[in-house]
C-alpha cells in the first residue's frame, strides 16, 4: 500500500551554504598498487574479482577530468577528495615528488572549475611498507603519518580550503583489527582497535598543533562516522547507548579543542541486538545494509552541538546505495530537510557533501553497492550514465530550494515501486557482502523526516 505524499513546506538554503560531492583514492584511483588491491587479489573483497576492470577503479589518476567535469556540471561548491599516503610516502622519509606534482595538477583542475577543495589525509589505507610493520598497531606509524601530513600540508597549503586528518577512524580500527573486513584482515581483540585509535588521536593532535603554528590559516577537522544507535526493547536500547558512545564519540571527544569544524558522515540507523548491529525487519535499508533514518541525522547533529557548542559542523558524507534510483531522490531530500530544520534551530552546519558522484569500489563490498549519482558500465570501458538523481541534486544546488512539489514527486516515485524487487548487497546476517546481489522488496515504510 502506498503512503501518501504530504510535504508541508519548501526547504531553502542560503547562498553561503556549501553543497559538495566526495570520493577517496582507494575508491577511484587507477595505477594504485595499494593494500586494497592486494586484499582484492587475495579474494577478500566481494564483487571484485568477478567484475570488469576491477583494478582500474574509476581512473581518477589518469582521467580525473571525467569526475571533475561531472562535479562541475552539478554546480557543487566543494569537491572532497584524498591523497593516497602510500603513493606519496614510498619509504621512511622518502616522498615521490612526481606523485605530489600529479596531485597538484588534479587539485588545480578542481580549483579552475571554481570549486573549493576538501582534502583527506587518511582514508582507510596505509602504505604497504607500514602495513608490513603492523599498521596503526605500531607506535612508529603516528610519526610516519606526521611526516607525511607535514609534507602534504606544506605543499598544498594554498590550494586546500578544508583539511580532514582522519576519515572514520573508529570504523577503520574495528574493521581492520577486530572484525577483519579491511586489510590486513585481523580478527582480533577490541583492545587492538582501541590502541590504534589512541595512536591516531595523538597523531591528529600533533598535526593540528603543528599546522596552526606553521601554516597560514588551515581549517582542520575530521570525517567522523556517526550512526543513530538504537534498539528494540529495554535491553537492546541500553546496549545501543554503549555501542553508540564508543563508535560515535570515543575519537572526537578526545580531540576536543583540536578541531576547527566537526565533520561527520551519516548514513542511517544502527539497530543493535545483543550488542551487535542487526537487520531490523521493520526498517528500509540501502543496498549496503544501512537503515534509512533521516531523523537520526537531526538527532546526531543536535548531540554534537550539545557536546561541542558552537563548533561549526560539516556533513562530510551522506548518501545511499540504490541502483534503481527509486529511493535516492527522497533519501536526499529528507536528509536535506533535516539539515534545514537544524539550521532553523541555530545549528551551524556549513555544508552538505553527497557520497558519491559515480558508482565505485566500496571497500570490502567491492562494486556491488551503487552509491553514485552516476552509474558506470564496467563492461563498456567505464562509460558513465547519469541517473535521474544527478539532475535532482543539480536542481537543488541551482535553486537552493526544494519545493513542495519536488518533495512529493520524489516520494510518489518511491511509492509507485513499492513491492518491486531491487538489488541488495548484504547477506541475511547484515554484515557480509555479496559477490552477486540478492533481491529485496521495496517496502511500504514511512521513514521520512
Amino acid at each position: 500500500m502506498a503512503i501518501t505524499a504530504n510535504a508541508k513546506s519548501p526547504v531553502s538554503f542560503p547562498h553561503d551554504f556549501m553543497f559538495g560531492i566526495a570520493n577517496a583514492p582507494g575508491h577511484v584511483e587507477d595505477k594504485l598498487d595499494d593494500i586494497w588491491m592486494d586484499f582484492g587479489r587475495d579474494g577478500n573483497i566481494k564483487a571484485f574479482l568477478n567484475q570488469s576492470l576491477p583494478e582500474e577503479r574509476l581512473r581518477f589518476w589518469t582521467q580525473p577530468e571525467i569526475e571533475i567535469d561531472l562535479a562541475h556540471e552539478l554546480g557543487v561548491q566543494v569537491f572532497r577528495l584524498g591523497v593516497d599516503w602510500g603513493r606519496i610516502h614510498t619509504a621512511p622519509s622518502v616522498f615521490d615528488e612526481a606523485a605530489i606534482s600529479r596531485y597538484k595538477e588534479i587539485i588545480n583542475m578542481i580549483r579552475e572549475k571554481k570549486m573549493k577543495v576538501m582534502l583527506t589525509l587518511f582514508h582507510f589505507t596505509v602504505p604497504k611498507w607500514i602495513q608490513a610493520e603492523g599498521g596503526w598497531t605500531n607506535e612508529m606509524t603516528k610519526d610516519h603519518f606526521l611526516d607525511f601530513s607535514q609534507k602534504v600540508m606544506t605543499n598544498f597549503d594554498s590550494m586546500v580550503d578544508f583539511w580532514i586528518t582522519f576519515n572514520e577512524p573508529q570504523i577503520f580500527a574495528t574493521m581492520a583489527y577486530t572484525f577483519g573486513f579491511f586489510p590486513p584482515g585481523i580478527k582480533g581483540s577490541a583492545l587492538t582497535a582501541i590502541h590504534s585509535l589512541k595512536e591516531m588521536i595523538i597523531a591528529h593532535k600533533k598535526i593540528y598543533t603543528w599546522a596552526h603554528k606553521e601554516l597560514k590559516s588551515p581549517v582542520i577537522g575530521i570525517a567522523q562516522h556517526m550512526g543513530h544507535h538504537t534498539g528494540r526493547g529495554i535491553i537492546n536500547k541500553t546496549l545501543s547507548l554503549f555501542t553508540g558512545n564508543f563508535m560515535n564519540w570515543y575519537f572526537p571527544k578526545r580531540i576536543k579543542g583540536f578541531m576547527d569544524y566537526f565533520g561527520f558522515n551519516y548514513y542511517g540507523a544502527e539497530w543493535i541486538k545483543g550488542a551487535a548491529i542487526s537487520m531490523d525487519p521493520k526498517q528500509e535499508y540501502s543496498e549496503a545494509g544501512r537503515a534509512i533514518d533521516p531523523k537520526g541525522l537531526y538527532l546526531i547533529s543536535k548531540k554534537i552541538q550539545k557536546r561541542f557548542g558552537d563548533l561549526p559542523q560539516f556533513i562530510t558524507e551522506n548518501g545511499i546505495a540504490d541502483a534503481t534510483d527509486y529511493i535516492r531522490p527522497s533519501y536526499l531530500i529528507e536528509h536535506l530537510r533535516a539539515v534545514d530544520k537544524l539550521r532553523s534551530e541555530n545549528v551551524h552546519i556549513m555544508g552538505y557533501i553527497h557520497w558519491t558522484i559515480t558508482d565505485n569500489m566500496e571497500w570490502s563490498d567491492g562494486y556491488c553497492p551503487k552509491f553514485g549519482l552516476v552509474a558506470v558500465d564496467r563492461n563498456n570501458n567505464l562509460q558513465r550514465i547519469k541517473r535521474p538523481s544527478f539532475y535532482l541534486y543539480k536542481k537543488i544546488i541551482r535553486d537552493r530550494e526544494i519545493s513542495i512539489d519536488t518533495q512529493n514527486s520524489a516520494w510518489n516515485l518511491l511509492q509507485s515501486h513499492v513491492g518491486e524487487s531491487r538489488p541488495f548487497c548484504r547477506s541475511e546476517d547484515g554484515k557480509t557482502g555479496l559477490d552477486v546481489p540478492t533481491e529485496r522488496l521495496i517496502r511500504s515504510i514511512d521513514w521520512r523526516f
